[in-house]
């Protein structure tokens, strides 16, 4: 017969139609040696503000802004003045030999930008920070997603593990029943070998998912910037499943998330490097002035200079072309982003809803179908109606419809991650419990 524990675990679970992740931890999920969780229980919340706090992304932007903001400055440095010193007929032949006929010559210039210049390097120095920005805030998201898929991977892990030791339970019940049963010479020898396989079967399940559960405890401490999971137990229900909107209202989110709103900012970048290009066809003008000494009569006069490049305009022809060619990119490559997002969104929102149809399917029928026919199966093999077989496969049936509960609702989550990535939202994750909830 089974124990009296784990009996009273399968009507709780028949009873509350759910198998939520905190209801697993404190009775279906004991800690085992294999598996360590340090500390207090870890919401999805706390593993977000350890991702900000922690992970070297958030310390790789802030040094490419430190550097956009030092482009910045840069951009607005004016051209430095020139000193100039120039010494002629000097050190020459005949009456130009050695010094006596030289004439020294200490000047200054100036170039001075024109067609705003200047403005134009600030204001493309200012566009690409944006960039950088929008690029920041769309690596926040990403991080933000994965840590809230590891955090539902590592629920969905310690669910499965508490799945497994239930069935370790139940395989080791049964091999004491088979025991009992070869000892009155009412089973042959043989069904005490095919439970012990079993029992051996589930246990090998058990340290499977262990692992499985290590893994991914691993892999969710490195999305929030630690080499060590040295978290509590992941706290959060798989089962509550929360609301999505509509379709519609979801698409028009889209529109104003960083990856659609980049493109603006590109267009912005683009359009200030046209306008700098623009402006570069406006050579500059150098004005010089200085002092020349000539040493044949030691005399002093004032000089005066002025130059300017030739042929500016078309010299920055090509790239003229190169920035309008780049400026008229910018609106396809949104277009097509776009396409492909609501595209992507409306095949996610499908899977959800099918996810959440089959959570319910599994959670209020599926479920409590197959603990009700493993109670019945069970009673009439001690009636010794059924055999070890039929026992063994309802059993088998009693756990791959829990998990496919667990997976079917972990899906759902995965994919209502994905909406909200799309949308910019914040990454929802499973609710915690009343008592940490964020």
């Amino acid at each position: 017969m089974f124990s009296s524990s784990i009996r009273r675990a399968w009507l709780c679970a028949a009873m509350l139609g759910a198998l939520s992740v905190p209801l697993a931890a404190a009775t279906g999920t004991p800690d085992a040696h294999h598996v360590d969780h340090p500390g207090p229980h870890f919401t999805l919340a706390e593993a977000l503000a350890r991702a900000q706090a922690r992970h070297p992304l958030f310390a790789s932007y802030r040094a490419q802004l430190q550097a956009a903001d030092g482009r910045a400055v840069q951009a607005g440095v004016r051209p430095a003045p020139a000193l100039n010193l120039t010494v002629e007929n000097a050190f020459g032949t005949g009456e130009i030999s050695g010094y006596s006929a030289a004439e020294t010559t200490l000047g200054f210039s100036q170039l001075i930008e024109r067609g705003g210049l200047r403005d134009r390097r600030i204001e493309t120095a200012a566009a690409g920070r944006q960039q950088v920005a929008t690029d920041a805030d769309i690596a926040r998201l990403d991080l933000r997603a994965e840590v809230a898929r590891r955090f539902v991977h590592v629920l969905s892990d310690q669910a499965q593990l508490g799945i497994t030791r239930e069935a370790t339970g139940l395989a080791t019940s049964t091999l004491a029943e088979v025991e009992r049963r070869v000892a009155a010479a009412r089973v042959p020898l043989a069904e005490r070998l095919r439970a012990q396989i079993s029992l051996e079967r589930a246990r090998l399940a058990e340290e499977h998912a262990e692992h499985e559960l290590l893994s991914s405890r691993r892999h969710l401490a490195a999305a929030t910037g630690s080499m060590q999971a040295d978290f509590g137990l992941a706290e959060g229900d798989l089962l509550r499943l929360p609301p999505v909107a509509d379709f519609e209202t979801l698409l028009a989110q889209v529109q104003a998330t960083p990856d659609l709103l980049r493109f603006a900012s590109e267009t912005r970048l683009r359009e200030s490097e046209l306008r700098l290009a623009q402006a570069r066809r406006t050579p500059g003008l150098t004005l010089g002035a200085g002092i020349r000494r000539l040493e044949t009569s030691d005399d002093v006069g004032l000089i005066f200079s002025a130059s300017m490049p030739l042929f500016g305009a078309p010299r920055e022809r090509g790239n003229i072309l190169e920035s309008e060619a780049r400026l008229a990119q910018v609106g396809p490559e949104r277009e097509q982003a776009m396409l492909k997002a609501q595209a992507r969104l409306y095949e996610i929102w499908q899977e959800l809803n099918h996810a959440r149809v089959e959570v319910e399917a599994q959670r209020e029928r599926v479920v409590p179908a197959v603990e009700q026919a493993l109670e019945q199966t069970r009673h009439a093999y001690q009636r010794g109606r059924y055999s070890l077989l039929e026992l063994r496969d309802a059993q088998a049936e009693w756990a791959s419809q829990r998990r496919r509960l667990i997976e079917a609702a972990s899906e759902y989550h995965g994919y209502l991650i994905e909406i909200q990535r799309l949308t910019g939202a914040p990454a929802p994750g499973p609710a915690a419990t009343a008592s940490s909830q964020p």
